[in-house]
């Protein structure tokens, strides 16, 4: 490796020489846009790069975090231990760390010969390199999943300390991001497309790959399956308390990841199952209304009509005519 560049590495920075100098919090306005500390890529990459690196924050712990972005760590030196839902992931020199965008993390105090360099990856950058690693089994597969904006936490956790051709390769990765030259985006697509192919071919270089829940998903799930259970009577502030969260940052969470309000969440479940219960049942229409927790009539039947296009009558009547002239 370039001294130059490595001895540039291994500089304090301004913000560890502020840690250093007593300041005890990252400061999080730096990295994120959210309360629930995403860091952001238009906060870590500059508009004329899809793709950047930086070293490792050291001399205090990193709180748990996620991205929007795939990252992943090159240990160049000493040691960086990641903690991921509990599990200590000890990286050593040499090793690889790849985190999709679901995954949640924190790090451990690192200090100052311990050398991480986290690679920030752009999705526009991953999508055009994609049919490069198609055929790929390993990294086509963490990509995809990577995408799926309803995809769950991944990583992959690579040991290469004596594979010279893949160190090799990130010796040249660094050095091509250091540099910065006109030329950045068509050697850096060969070079992380060749990096994916490598650590695809030596199969034994992968110590662990591991699937987690993302925090979104397991919201999702809490959310609909509370929603399922407890349709008649859901109250967010029964959720919210549930969950340990303030119904007001409940509310926000779930208008983003289902694009609906949770009483939204809650009315499309309850026409559901009545809906259910109007085709398969002999309940009457009034009976239907009080089980899926309405007291409101009227109101329960402008809904209907909005959602089915007939009164719930109606809607059952027809059904039946059509059984009858099917069967």
């Amino acid at each position: 490796m370039d001294r130059e560049i490595i001895e540039k590495l291994m500089r304090i920075s301004d913000e560890e020489r502020e840690i250093l100098n007593g300041q005890k919090n990252i400061r999080k306005d730096d990295y994120t846009l959210s309360d629930s500390f995403i860091i952001n890529s238009k906060k870590m990459l500059n508009a004329d790069k899809q793709m950047d690196f930086r070293l490792h924050t050291r001399f205090i712990d990193f709180p748990d975090h996620g991205h929007d972005y795939m990252e992943f760590m090159y240990v160049y030196a000493g040691t960086i231990t990641h903690v991921i839902e509990g599990k200590k992931i000890v990286l050593e020199s040499g090793d690889i760390l790849f985190l999709n965008r679901h995954i949640r993390h924190g790090v451990l105090r690192a200090e100052r010969e311990d050398l991480g360099i986290n690679f920030m990856v752009a999705d526009a950058f991953l999508q055009y390199i994609f049919h490069n690693v198609q055929d790929n089994p390993v990294m086509s597969g963490f990509l995809t999943r990577n995408f799926d904006r309803a995809g769950e936490g991944e990583y992959l956790h690579f040991r290469i300390k004596d594979n010279f051709p893949i160190r090799n390769l990130m010796d040249n990765l660094i050095y091509a991001l250091a540099k910065h030259t006109a030329d950045d985006y068509v050697i850096l697509t060969q070079l992380v497309s060749l990096l994916f192919s490598y650590l695809s071919y030596y199969k034994e270089a992968l110590a662990n790959n591991i699937t987690l829940s993302s925090p979104d998903a397991v919201l999702k799930q809490n959310v609909s399956s509370y929603i399922e259970r407890h349709y008649p009577s859901a109250r967010l502030r029964e959720l919210a308390d549930a969950l340990g969260y303030t119904p007001e940052y409940l509310s926000r969470r779930i208008s983003s990841l289902f694009g609906s309000t949770f009483q939204e969440l809650v009315v499309k479940e309850r026409l559901r199952v009545a809906e259910r219960l109007i085709l398969t049942t002999r309940l009457s229409v009034d009976e239907i209304i009080r089980t899926v927790g309405y007291e409101n009539q009227s109101y329960f039947h402008r809904l209907f009509r909005e959602k089915f296009g007939d009164s719930p009558f109606r809607y059952r009547q027809k059904h039946h005519e059509t059984q009858e002239r099917d069967g």
